[in-house]
């Protein structure tokens, strides 16, 4: 939370880092103030791997979205801190390299985080799952046609090639990586039909999810009702015991100690003032059963 306030907050210092190459900016504050920004996004990053490591991992469709969200916004940060220092903002300003950093920031780690919740929610919105094969054909011709089409606008840059041109020279020796582009960009458009096909598929033919939670290890609590939810959400008022909520109602063997214990009543007879002893002293504990 701190990271995304401080990001919020740096934002507003860092816009001028689009005009170094106009000399009307006072370049070493700009340019610090951008690189600043980059602390806190690393902060967030490093968070989001922390998560990750040394867990127990299954690559479904929407983890696979989600760790090329990672590769992806790392590429767009790292390309980031390039165009933050002056000298080589003003080697590539207003070249195809500000073309692929701003596509690798806006477009590829949007697209991949916006997939990676629509697959994850999808049988909590409709009750149904989105077909798991069609899933990974979907993520993978998307990575590879994202890459295929922008990557390459890095080196285009890096070469020369401004941005904002209808046409080149084959002279200036644009042609073949603007090919390589071009084939990932039609790959880029396909990726959407297995995606199309699937809803459809899913939408038609789907079955039922019978579960609250189909992917096992929900810990929030929209996976403590059914799939859809009902119209006020929870037929029962779920219980509260710890901050993954979900999980300790479906998976109770693996709670910690201290949470299933800490929530209980007192014992029958605990703390009790007339002299007999409580059940935790070995007193009388009737019929009741803890």
């Amino acid at each position: 939370m701190g990271a995304t306030i401080a990001i919020t907050g740096l934002s507003a210092t860092v816009w001028a880092h689009h005009m170094f190459a106009t000399g009307a900016v006072l370049l070493p504050f700009f340019s610090f103030m951008t690189f600043l920004i980059a602390v806190p996004t690393g902060v967030k990053f490093f968070n989001w791997i922390g998560t990750m490591w040394r867990g127990s991992l299954s690559f479904e469709t929407p983890m696979l979205w989600s760790i090329g969200f990672l590769v992806t916004f790392l590429f767009g940060g790292l390309t980031g801190v390039i165009l933050a220092s002056p000298p080589m903002d003003f080697e590539v300003h207003d070249s195809y390299f500000v073309v692929a950093h701003f596509h690798y920031v806006v477009f590829g780690t949007v697209v991949f985080a916006m997939f990676a919740g629509f697959y994850f929610w999808w049988p909590k919105f409709t009750g149904t799952m989105l077909d798991e094969p069609l899933g990974k054909i979907h993520f993978w011709t998307l990575f590879v046609g994202f890459h295929t089409t922008f990557l390459v606008h890095h080196w285009l840059g890096a070469m020369g090639m401004p941005r904002r041109y209808a046409d080149y020279l084959a002279a200036d020796g644009f042609t073949t990586l603007n090919t390589v582009s071009t084939i990932g960009s039609f790959l880029l458009g396909l990726s959407t039909l297995p995606f199309i096909y699937n809803v459809w598929k899913t939408a038609k033919y789907g079955k039922r999810v019978e579960a609250d939670d189909p992917w096992g290890w929900g810990r929030s609590l929209e996976w403590a009702t059914s799939c859809p939810p009902p119209r006020h959400n929870f037929l029962t008022l779920p219980k509260i015991r710890s901050e993954s909520p979900a999980f300790d109602l479906h998976h109770p063997e693996v709670i910690p100690h201290e949470v299933t214990t800490s929530n209980r009543p007192p014992l029958s007879g605990a703390g009790r003032t007339d002299g007999e002893p409580g059940p935790e002293a070995g007193g009388d504990t009737g019929d009741r059963k803890d």
